[in-house]
């Protein structure tokens, strides 16, 4: 398939340009302003199974855009000024940049302590509790959505709200049967807005409805969702420590790293004075 692609490309490109060359063997298949675009460039880009009609399409746009690119740089060499062609500096700030970064991250991944012991995160979530509270209720919830023609709606609907291991674990078996969709997002706590994707409200009429009722039950033309809220905790209180955890380790993370850099920082400059390599000359 490619190679037959690639063919009726190339007869495509002779007809319309008349100085098309070979590299040992090679074909140019496309060139503008005097480079060239060869077969072997493009031969990898077709995926297998596509047919020749499409596979021309992707390799036509892949040479526009191989050609865009050089236009362009042909007009901004022609066109821009010789201050603004004038890119060195930028080059040089990029180099100094991304060396900087390549070493950083190499110093930090060869000593950061990746280790993070739950008291740890603890200890954070306490002192820094104040920083915790929500602008969305957080919940413990389980959801089904179920067609409305389904034999077992009624059943979901009367068991959607059961507190038993032994009944929860029925109405599990029968959403896994009959429902369109289930979830019980883990067993762990979720962001209001994470359920409101699933129904059809928005997060502000979810948030009006479970500070009234700890079920949700709501029906459009197809189907019926069912939501039990069986843990919650509204806005402007303080998240449970298992909501936060995951950021917690992030923030430690991202603290250790920092201290990592400060360190290295303050030693590169001790030692360059103390070596005589950094010299300074600053009236004080």
């Amino acid at each position: 398939m490619k190679k037959a692609a690639l063919a009726i490309l190339i007869i495509l490109a002779a007809t319309s340009c008349k100085f098309l060359e070979f590299r040992s063997g090679d074909k140019v298949v496309a060139e503008v302003g005097g480079k060239k675009l060869y077969e072997s460039e493009i031969k990898s880009l077709i995926p297998p199974g596509k047919s020749p009609q499409d596979s021309i399409m992707m390799l036509q746009q892949y040479i526009n855009n191989w050609a865009l690119k050089h236009l362009l740089l042909e007009k901004a060499e022609n066109e821009l000024s010789k201050t603004d062609k004038d890119v060195e500096q930028e080059l040089e700030d990029y180099r100094t940049s991304l060396l900087m970064y390549r070493f950083e991250k190499m110093f930090i991944d060869q000593r950061l302590d990746t280790l993070i012991t739950e008291q740890e995160c603890r200890d954070y979530y306490e002192k820094n509790s104040p920083n915790f509270v929500l602008d969305n209720s957080v919940v413990k919830a389980r959801f089904a959505k179920i067609s409305n023609n389904s034999p077992n709606l009624e059943k979901l609907r009367r068991g959607y709200k059961a507190s038993s291991i032994e009944d929860i674990d029925e109405f599990e078996r029968l959403c896994y049967s009959s429902a369109d969709k289930y979830n019980n997002f883990g067993n762990e706590w979720t962001d209001i807005a994470m359920i409101a994707r699933e129904v059809p409200y928005d997060v502000q009429t979810l948030e009006r409805e479970i500070r009234s009722s700890s079920a949700v039950e709501v029906k459009d033309s197809l189907y019926t969702y069912l939501v039990y809220f069986h843990e919650k905790i509204l806005p402007d209180q303080i998240a449970p420590f298992e909501y936060y955890l995951p950021g917690i380790k992030q923030i430690i993370l991202s603290k250790r790293k920092q201290e990592l850099i400060s360190t290295l920082e303050q030693n590169l400059i001790r030692e360059a004075l103390d070596n005589n390599h950094l010299k300074t000359n600053i009236n004080k």
